[in-house]
């Protein structure tokens, strides 16, 4: 039995549905269904619940190819955080050590 079990070399591997990795997708929908719940009984239905987040699929499509894992969620966490990063203390006035050299 051991001699000849099979072993599975992707466990690693990206988890993807039709081109974009889950999160994204998840974002896709929840997009639709905000917009569902807003536009949903409106003459405007079929563009802002359909269109809006098919034109949101296909952006995220095009603009991720060769990207690495997980790609969004590194980009929205490096915009949120702060900007100055110290080892030490805080400084607390930043903006006048901004462009000088530190002894």
């Amino acid at each position: 039995m051991l001699d000849h079990s099979t072993i599975h070399r992707n466990l690693d591997g990206k988890i993807k549905i039709l081109g974009l990795e889950a999160p994204d997708i998840l974002l896709v929908l929840m997009l639709a269904a905000i917009m569902n719940l807003f536009f949903g009984q409106t003459k405007f239905t079929l563009i802002m619940v359909f269109g809006i987040p098919s034109l949101l699929l296909t952006i995220l499509y095009f603009s991720k190819k060769d990207k690495p894992e997980n790609y969004l969620i590194h980009l929205i966490r490096f915009l949120v955080m702060p900007k100055f990063y110290s080892a030490g203390h805080k400084a607390r006035n930043h903006t006048k050590m901004k462009g000088k050299f530190y002894e």
